[in-house]
C-alpha cells in the first residue's frame, strides 16, 4: 500500500507484514491550505504518479484503488500511464469550491466512484453530474461493540464519571475546529449555568503533527476554566477502542461546523443505543432523523444545542425512546460483511479473472 507520508495506519500494516511505499506528497493539513501547500500539490502529485507507475508494471498490479482525495491525482496518472482500472473511495463531503473542482475533473478519468454516502456522492456530482455513471454508494460499516462491556454493566474505571448522579454527555472525535467542540462545551456551560447536574467527556486528541489542532485543545481547555467547567470536562485522549465510553454515554453529540461524508462516530453511539443530537450538516442528517432516532441543531448554535440537550436530559423516557430507535437504525446498509462483498463484487468486475 502507498501512503503520502508515515503515520499509526502504515506502521500498523508493517506489524502485519503489510507491504507499505512512502510517496513524498507531503503531509496533509486539515482545513484552507496555504498558497505554498497548493503549488507544491500539482508537482508532488505528478511526481509520485510516475513513480507508483513503475511500481504498478513492476509488480504486475491490476488495479489502482484511491481511498483519499489527496491521492487522487496521483493515482489517476499512474492508472493511465498502466492502462489498469481505478476506484475512487470518496470518504468526505466536499464544499470548497477548488477541492470540488479539481475532484470533480479528476475523478472524470477513474473507472468507478464510490461514496460512502448520498451527501458525499450529491456533493461530486455537484461538480460534475455526468459522473453518476460510475458512482455507486457503498456506506461505512461500523464495527461490532467490543465484548464484556455493555451499558448495563459498563467498565468500572468511568464509575468516577457518574458521581453525584450527573448526566454524562460524550463527543467524540480527533480535536479540531471543524468538529465543534466548543459548541459543545460552551452549551454544556449554559446547562451547568441553569444548576443542570452534567458532564462532558471528550473522547478524542489532536492530530500529532498539526500546530492548529494543538492550539484548538488548548483553547478549549482555557475555555473549561472560564466556564468554571473543570471539574466536569473529562479528557481521556484518544482510544483505540471508544466503547466503554459509549456505554456510559446519556447522550452523543456531533457538533460538527463542517459538512461530513457519514460519521462512523454516530453509527458506533447509535449501535450501543445512545440517543444522538447532531449538527444539521452533511451525512449526519442521513443517518440521524428527528425525533426518531436523535435530534438535529443548526452547526454551530451552542444555544440550541444546550435546549436540546436540556429536553434529553430531562425525559428518560425520551432518551430511552430515541436510544432503542438508533439502535435498531444500524441495519444491514452498515455492518462489514455488506461492505466486504460490495468491495469484492466491485474489484471482481472491474479485474475478471483471466
Amino acid at each position: 500500500m502507498a501512503f503520502p507520508d508515515e503515520g499509526p495506519f502504515a506502521a500498523d500494516l508493517r506489524s502485519r507484514n503489510v507491504e507499505t511505499l512512502l510517496f513524498p506528497l507531503g503531509r496533509y493539513r486539515s482545513g484552507p491550505k496555504s498558497l505554498t501547500d497548493m503549488m507544491a500539490f500539482p508537482p508532488r502529485s505528478v511526481y509520485c504518479g510516475f513513480r507508483l507507475a513503475q511500481v504498478i508494471r513492476r509488480r504486475k498490479i491490476a488495479l489502482v484503488y484511491i481511498n483519499s482525495p489527496r491521492w487522487l491525482l496521483g493515482g489517476v496518472i499512474a492508472a493511465r500511464l498502466t492502462g489498469r482500472p481505478s476506484i475512487y473511495h470518496l470518504h468526505m463531503t466536499l464544499s470548497r469550491r477548488t477541492d470540488l473542482f479539481v475532484a470533480a475533473h479528476t475523478a472524470r478519468h477513474v473507472t468507478r466512484v464510490l461514496a460512502c454516502s448520498q451527501t458525499a456522492a450529491q456533493s461530486l456530482l455537484k461538480g460534475d453530474p455526468s459522473l453518476s455513471r460510475i458512482m455507486q454508494i457503498v456506506y461505512n460499516p461500523v464495527r461490532s461493540p467490543a465484548s464484556g462491556v455493555s451499558r448495563q454493566s459498563p467498565d468500572d474505571t468511568l464509575s468516577h464519571l457518574r458521581q453525584s448522579g450527573s448526566l454524562i454527555v460524550g463527543v467524540v472525535g480527533r480535536i479540531n475546529p471543524q468538529k465543534g467542540q466548543q459548541v459543545a462545551l460552551e452549551a454544556v456551560g449554559r446547562l451547568v449555568a441553569q444548576g443542570l447536574n452534567v458532564r462532558l467527556v471528550f473522547v478524542g486528541a489532536p492530530e500529532p503533527h498539526s500546530a492548529d489542532d494543538s492550539a484548538y485543545l488548548r483553547t478549549l481547555q482555557s475555555s473549561a476554566r472560564a466556564l468554571e467547567l473543570k471539574d466536569r470536562v473529562y479528557w481521556p485522549g484518544y482510544q483505540n477502542d471508544p466503547d466503554r465510553f459509549y456505554a456510559v454515554f446519556d447522550v452523543l453529540v456531533i457538533p460538527s461546523t463542517v459538512s461530513e461524508g457519514l460519521p462512523l462516530v454516530a453509527l458506533e453511539g447509535m449501535q450501543w443505543g445512545v440517543p444522538v443530537i447532531g449538527s444539521a450538516v452533511g451525512g449526519i442528517t442521513e443517518i440521524v432523523h428527528e425525533g426518531v432516532n436523535g435530534l438535529l441543531v443548526p452547526p454551530g448554535d451552542d444555544k440550541q444545542l444546550a435546549s436540546s440537550l436540556a429536553r434529553l436530559l430531562a425525559d428518560p423516557e425520551l432518551r430511552a425512546r430515541l436510544g432503542a430507535s438508533a439502535h435498531s437504525s444500524v441495519d444491514s446498509r452498515f455492518s462489514i460483511d455488506v461492505f466486504r462483498s460490495t468491495l469484492r463484487q466491485t474489484l471482481q468486475n472491474l479485474c475478471p479473472r483471466t
